[in-house]
């Protein structure tokens, strides 16, 4: 009965979904994703420049011959940075167009314990992770319900749910973008009546393949396997494609962690136990990329050999 019910919702989604608003027409839309030059974010931009729609990157990193994706406008931008973005915006207003389609990606994390963490440390990954999306949607929405067309896309985490320990910054920030998603949905209009022509996708992946988590054991990977990135990037388009809205949380048992939430402390401790999500990040190495030291806040961020500073 449950997956009866649950079969029924999703069809009924679908059908509204379609029927409301915009769907994504690459023809038609420019495409802005953040953190575009690897990982997950590489692979967005190689599905999207794939089915021929304009797309724009901001990262910090410069994209090596290897990296960049043809026919794909690069800015090396610190999207944390927000008089640097603004900027940036400007410049690719001029140069290729005002963005239709908003994919906020860029994402960075540093494996330690609350008290190692340096100060500029927490402020780095609060930027980039966090404030930077309210820049980039603040930038380019005026323009989005200007022409009635837009979509907004959050790429958050199941550990904006559940968050292991010694990845308190990291989950703190995509809680953050979980309650701004949310809260912007509504700032639009009920999803179910929405006028704007402006819709909102929130994307919460489980671990992915990429060297954002190098060293990062899943508790099983029957249960919690491990995501192929161009997989999720596959999910993203085809929602987009048929103007999803909503959310996607892969894979399934990330569809199951909110409802740990309302569970009463001792149970959902034991789960976190069983589970052994609070030694997942003791072997955390992550790998440090061409940016690892980054000019941010006015400081100088010098990671250590624990750290990952790699858009996801």
């Amino acid at each position: 009965m449950g997956a009866f019910l649950y079969r029924y919702n999703k069809q009924l989604r679908d059908v509204s979904d379609a029927l409301m608003g915009n769907y994504f027409e690459a023809g038609r839309d420019i495409v802005l994703v953040t953190g575009g030059v690897s990982g997950l974010g590489r692979e967005i931009v190689g599905k999207f420049a794939a089915k021929k729609a304009r797309v724009i990157v901001l990262d910090i990193q410069s994209p090596t011959m290897e990296d960049r994706v043809e026919n794909v406008h690069y800015y090396q931008c610190d999207v944390g940075n927000r008089n640097q973005l603004i900027e940036i915006h400007k410049k690719v207003i001029q140069e290729v167009g005002k963005p239709t389609v908003l994919i906020n990606n860029a994402g960075i994390a540093r494996g330690k314990s609350l008290v190692e963490l340096e100060y500029a440390e927490i402020e780095q990954m609060i930027h980039t992770n966090l404030l930077a999306s309210f820049y980039t949607i603040k930038l380019l929405l005026p323009d989005m319900l200007e022409q009635k067309r837009g979509y907004i896309v959050t790429i958050a985490s199941v550990l904006g749910y559940m968050c292991p320990a010694r990845l308190s910054v990291y989950g703190a920030s995509k809680s953050g973008l979980i309650a701004l998603h949310e809260a912007l949905t509504y700032e639009l209009g009920s999803p179910s009546w929405n006028k704007t022509g402006v819709k909102t996708l929130l994307v919460c992946p489980g671990q992915l393949k990429t060297n954002m988590f190098e060293g990062v054991v899943t508790p099983t990977k029957l249960l919690a396997p491990e995501l192929d990135p161009a997989y999720v990037a596959e999910r993203i388009y085809s929602a987009m494609e048929v103007g999803r809205k909503g959310d996607i949380k892969l894979p399934l048992y990330a569809n199951l962690i909110p409802i740990f939430r309302a569970l009463p402390w001792f149970f959902a401790d034991g789960a976190r136990k069983l589970s052994g999500i609070d030694k997942s990040v003791a072997n955390f190495k992550g790998v440090l990329n061409r940016a690892t030291n980054i000019v941010s806040l006015g400081r100088k961020v010098n990671g250590p050999r624990d750290t990952a500073d790699i858009a996801e």
